[in-house]
């Protein structure tokens, strides 16, 4: 194993233990991703082991179609190699892709206007939403047609399902993720109220969502929010 590799082990079992205490698991459902750089192969949650018990050494080491490159005893999850093994071919800058089913995330996926951009925070996915209509679980051909959905997008929202995020490495995935959960959870608080709502005029949105770009720095947010998650598995991520 090339320390590269061994390095993305770890950063992505931190990701699925940050899951898991935020609470945007779905007990053996969720699944994330990375790619290991310079190949066509693929790191990937392992299938029926729950989030905050995933080590890096658990991780399953596939290539795209889905055949197993190291046999460590570990399953792979279907539907979970049928839509990340069908994103990494058609984006050589996609290092990282996490799906979630949470409440909130789950909650605005089910609503017809999709995501609102009424807050601050919302305003970073401004013009950077995908949807994909639901055709039940992913165990067929479902991830060359969420590919065809997401498009140049770097999150989508699945109708009726969950929450997708892609990115230029595992910090990137898992800083969107944390951004757009929270959007997701935010809106659902807001519309519980059923007041009148500030609106935001779109100028405003386009300026705000160039400056979240300008400003991005998803590695100090990472190391923030492994620091918070360090020791409260019984499960060590590193190993």
């Amino acid at each position: 194993m090339t320390e590269t590799e061994k390095q993305l082990r770890i950063k992505l079992a931190a990701a699925h233990h940050v899951v898991h205490y935020n609470g945007w698991d779905d007990l053996l459902a969720a699944h994330l991703s990375a790619r290991i750089p310079n190949t066509e192969q693929l790191l990937l949650t392992p299938m029926n082991v729950p989030f905050e018990k995933v080590s890096a050494s658990a991780l399953i080491k596939c290539d795209f179609s889905g055949k197993v490159v190291d046999d460590n005893g570990q399953k792979l999850m279907p539907q979970a190699i049928n839509i990340h093994g069908a994103l990494y071919p058609q984006n050589n800058a996609l290092m990282s892709a996490m799906h979630t089913h949470s409440l909130c995330g789950e909650s605005v996926s089910a609503l017809e206007c999709g995501l609102l951009f009424m807050t601050q925070q919302s305003l970073r996915f401004y013009n950077d939403v995908a949807y994909h209509h639901y055709d039940g679980l992913a165990l067929e051909n479902e991830g060359e047609q969420i590919v065809k959905s997401l498009q140049d997008k770097r999150v989508m929202i699945l109708h009726n399902h969950g929450l997708l995020t892609t990115g230029r490495s595992i910090e990137e995935a898992l800083y969107l993720l944390y951004y757009l959960e929270l959007a997701c959870k935010t809106q659902i608080n807001i519309m519980s109220t059923q007041a009148p709502r500030v609106n935001i005029p779109d100028a405003v949105c386009q300026k705000t969502k160039a400056q979240f770009d300008s400003i991005l720095r998803p590695d100090m947010e990472f190391a923030a929010l492994v620091e918070r998650i360090e020791g409260l598995s019984s499960v060590d991520y590193r190993n």
